[in-house]
């Protein structure tokens, strides 16, 4: 894992409210107000997991496109995206420290939201995103 990166779960039961939050968080990240970033709005499709929508260009590849490889485990990140209800959506943010200053601005529309540090370990990571998921 990175050092010194947060990741956020925020659940939404509506897609267009992940998709606004993700538009906010770029926006701030684009006037610099955070530092880099990855994110990705994370919903359903056919009953697999499925990238909704991705910064079109993240700063900080951390979450695989298509969750492929990667320092946040693949297995793992699927594994959590599949605890989706067939009604949630996820957005999934890893960045800089700074990402706290813009985040719970941003991110307003999110049913819960989990924060978490990336210096814990891969099974403590995976551990949050499931229960950011579960309820």
């Amino acid at each position: 894992m990175a050092d010194n990166l947060v990741l956020y779960t925020a659940v939404y039961s509506d897609l267009s409210d992940a998709l606004d939050d993700l538009v906010a968080l770029a926006q701030v990240h684009e006037d610099g107000f955070i530092g880099k970033i990855d994110a990705a709005v994370i919903d359903k499709e056919n009953g697999e997991p499925h990238i909704a929508k991705r910064l079109d260009r993240p700063r900080l590849q951390v979450i695989p496109e298509e969750f492929g490889s990667g320092p946040l485990p693949r297995q793992e990140l699927k594994d959590a995206a599949r605890e989706l209800a067939s009604d949630q959506v996820c957005l999934i943010v890893v960045g800089e420290p700074t990402l706290e200053n813009g985040f719970d601005k941003t991110v307003t529309k999110a049913d819960k939201v989990i924060k978490h540090s990336l210096d814990a370990t891969t099974d403590e990571v995976a551990s949050e995103l499931h229960e950011a998921l579960e309820s």
